[in-house]
């Protein structure tokens, strides 16, 4: 009697792990599209970062070149990703804005 109440009381346990509950994960810069539809051809590097932020991603090959990156992982869900790279000309004037997400 007590093994059966020992596997019955370790079966309840171990099934109890099944419900637990994961947590969202978010990292990186959160981009909107109204931060983008903020961003103009021809600002400065430091125009850009009081809109954006500082970047997480620094590229250290072209220091013309920041790229901004969010991803958002819920619990139980599907990983998604938004990112946004900026090209900068020689002086820091910002000269080309290509991402996945629409301003």
């Amino acid at each position: 009697m007590q093994k059966l109440f020992a596997i019955l009381l370790l079966g309840a346990i171990l099934s109890g792990c099944a419900w637990v509950s994961r947590m969202d994960i978010e990292q990186g810069n959160v981009i909107t599209p109204e931060k983008v539809h903020e961003l103009r051809l021809g600002m400065t590097m430091r125009d850009v970062k009081e809109i954006m932020g500082s970047p997480i991603l620094m590229n250290t090959f072209n220091n013309n070149r920041v790229d901004y990156i969010y991803t958002f992982k819920p619990g139980n869900g599907k990983m998604t990703e938004q990112y946004i790279t900026l090209e900068f000309n020689k002086k820091g004037i910002l000269k080309n804005i290509t991402g996945n997400i629409k301003s």
